[in-house]
């Protein structure tokens, strides 16, 4: 631990940060009403009469719904649902719930589910203060009033999407964001018992996914001393709890440093920003029809040894090293951070995760148009600290082919 505390520089000017009020806790589900009767009054609302739209969908609704709207109802308010959230939704799934949102017009948004489910839910909070179509949201600051408030409930641990301000949608067969601070949650809702029932394999690819945004928010230009400190924690949590909620579900502790690892991981990328990994994880998750975890975790790796010739980040994945539990403290910056490579390698091995593009039925001849849809991701490579361009890009992405 000294080790990990040691590479965390707090300065005493920092820059600002945006996140959410954070509520966490095991079993703190009936709290809700609390939390929701709050915001309203803050807006200057009762919540007895008061209209809550639940965004979720129908997996989460068959195991949650029901203790959600008794927890609103308890402090009088009506529920409306929307259970037609999919998995990465497309364009027509964010006009569906800003439409429904509309027509039900609530005076507080409460998302429940995975990150699909909490970008939607923020589409669905600016809908009823914004008419335009939600097409016209997508791009930076592009929604112009502020929405109704939001309560996001995680119920997986890995996107961090309660605490970032982006929502992402599919247009096309690629993603694209809609990017404003109105998106930022006013509660983020961390309750161990909502990711309990989390299958091993996404307890795994969900816990690997804030293990990236963590890592690529350290990688970023974007980077500074408060954004690394956030990432720094989420990655100390993810060494120490991810295996752990993997091999046993019911491990409420396990669970909920988990939870807290991707809300500490979600505010360092919401800040800082995601870099080359994603842009490789987008495109494969997109042509390949990989879940989004999946396809982030099998970056790790491979971005970080890319990145590590950089001696900025070789210095930032020694401490890495030291938080996945590496003694580090004779070697250099960039033995240390080959240590760092080989641990979340290893890390993939152990939770039954890809290890490579092969694992994924990638065929080595389609690695050129995946170069190509990559450097597209201009976003992404602007903020990565080594510059990307089309032979190096290839040469990664044979690595990632052959693996380890």
């Amino acid at each position: 631990m000294q080790g990990l505390i040691d590479c965390v520089s707090i300065l005493s000017e920092m820059p600002a940060v945006q996140m959410p009020r954070v509520v966490f806790g095991k079993g703190i589900l009936e709290s809700l009403g609390v939390e929701a009767s709050s915001l309203l009054a803050s807006a200057g609302k009762k919540a007895e009469g008061s209209k809550a739209l639940l965004v979720t969908d129908e997996e989460v609704a068959a195991r949650f719904s029901g203790r959600v709207e008794e927890a609103l109802k308890s402090a009088g308010l009506e529920t409306e649902v929307f259970r037609g959230v999919k998995p990465e939704p497309s364009l027509e799934v964010a006009e569906s719930v800003a439409e429904f949102a509309r027509r039900t017009s609530p005076d507080i948004v409460v998302g429940l589910g995975g990150g699909s489910v909490l970008d939607m839910a923020k589409v669905a909070s600016a809908a009823v203060t914004n008419e335009k179509p939600a097409r016209e949201f997508l791009g930076a600051n592009k929604i112009e009033r502020r929405p109704v408030p939001k309560i996001l409930m995680p119920t997986t641990a890995g996107t961090g999407a309660e605490a970032t301000p982006y929502a992402l949608v599919v247009v096309e067969g690629k993603k694209k964001a809609i990017a404003s601070p109105y998106n930022l949650a006013d509660v983020a809702f961390l309750d161990a018992e909502l990711t309990a029932t989390m299958p091993p394999r996404v307890t795994a690819s969900t816990g690997m996914d804030a293990l990236s945004h963590a890592l690529e928010a350290l990688m970023s230009k974007g980077a500074n001393p408060l954004t690394d400190a956030f990432a720094y924690a989420a990655i100390f949590k993810v060494a120490a709890n991810l295996e752990r909620a993997f091999s046993s579900p019911q491990d409420l502790d396990a669970r909920l440093e988990m939870a807290l690892a991707a809300f500490l991981a979600g505010v360092a990328f919401g800040n800082a920003g995601v870099v080359l990994g994603h842009a490789i994880a987008h495109t494969i998750g997109t042509r390949y029809s990989q879940p989004h975890g999946v396809a982030t975790a099998l970056t790790i790796p491979y971005v970080m040894e890319f990145n590590a010739s950089v001696p900025e980040v070789a210095a930032k994945l020694k401490c890495v090293a030291s938080a996945f539990g590496e003694d580090v403290s004779s070697l250099s910056d960039a033995d240390a951070a080959a240590k760092a490579v080989a641990h979340a390698q290893s890390m993939l091995q152990r939770l039954e995760l890809p290890r490579c593009l092969a694992d994924l039925d990638v065929s080595r001849e389609d690695l050129p148009a995946i170069a190509d849809a990559v450097l597209a991701e201009k976003g992404y490579l602007a903020r990565n600290p080594r510059e990307v361009n089309r032979e190096n890009l290839l040469a990664l992405l044979e690595r990632m082919h052959a693996g380890f």
